[in-house]
């Protein structure tokens, strides 16, 4: 059931980020109602920090996010508009804020999909200086600092790290500076559509 898949999930994160802790003593202990270690060894400890996004977009898996998260990765294919962004960043800053953390070190990211064509009023689907104004906006409005393309296509792979990624950047960073905003720095990323997430 939904609730337990949360549990379970909270559970999980317990376990992996113990695991990673190689620099404390002794073994791992968590009497999970889902998962239960006793005195598994830690480590080794991973050579960077490894963080763990989630893709998720119910509001339980959304305040898990807030509260133990650091990232939040959803599909635009499963949002039914952009404003589920809104809806899903007051949630996990509402839940962040209540476990006592900064609700801006969860990182905010987005897969995408969509097609290089001529012009259109779709979202997606047009050049890329078309693209990249739409992801700037998606980035002003919504927090999102990184976007995962997810396609097999090494064409359109080229055109979204070659001149998508850098006018995005370009017209983030330009509105910013207008505002007087210090901002993060957007990144892009590719990925096949059947590699693991």
């Amino acid at each position: 059931k939904p609730g337990e898949a949360v549990q379970a999930l909270d559970e999980a994160m317990t376990i992996i980020r113990e695991v990673w802790d190689g620099e404390r003593r002794g073994g791992i202990y968590v009497d999970g109602t889902y998962y239960q270690v006793k005195g598994a060894k830690r480590g080794p400890s991973p050579a960077h920090a490894i963080p763990i996004w989630i893709g998720a977009l119910g509001p339980r898996m959304l305040r898990l996010i807030g509260r133990r998260g650091d990232g939040w990765l959803p599909s635009l294919a499963y949002l039914k508009s952009l404003d589920d962004l809104a809806a899903g960043n007051a949630i996990i800053d509402e839940a962040a804020a209540k476990a006592g953390r900064d609700p801006r070190a969860i990182r905010r990211m987005l897969n995408i999909g969509g097609q290089f064509a001529p012009p259109s009023d779709r979202f997606l689907v047009g050049p890329p200086e078309q693209w990249a104004e739409q992801l700037a906006i998606v980035t002003l409005t919504y927090g999102v600092s990184a976007y995962v393309l997810a396609s097999d296509d090494a064409a359109a792979l080229e055109v979204f790290a070659r001149d998508v990624a850098p006018a995005t950047r370009e017209l983030v960073a330009a509105e910013r500076a207008r505002q007087g905003i210090a901002g993060d720095r957007v990144t892009a990323v590719t990925r096949s559509e059947g590699e693991a997430q």
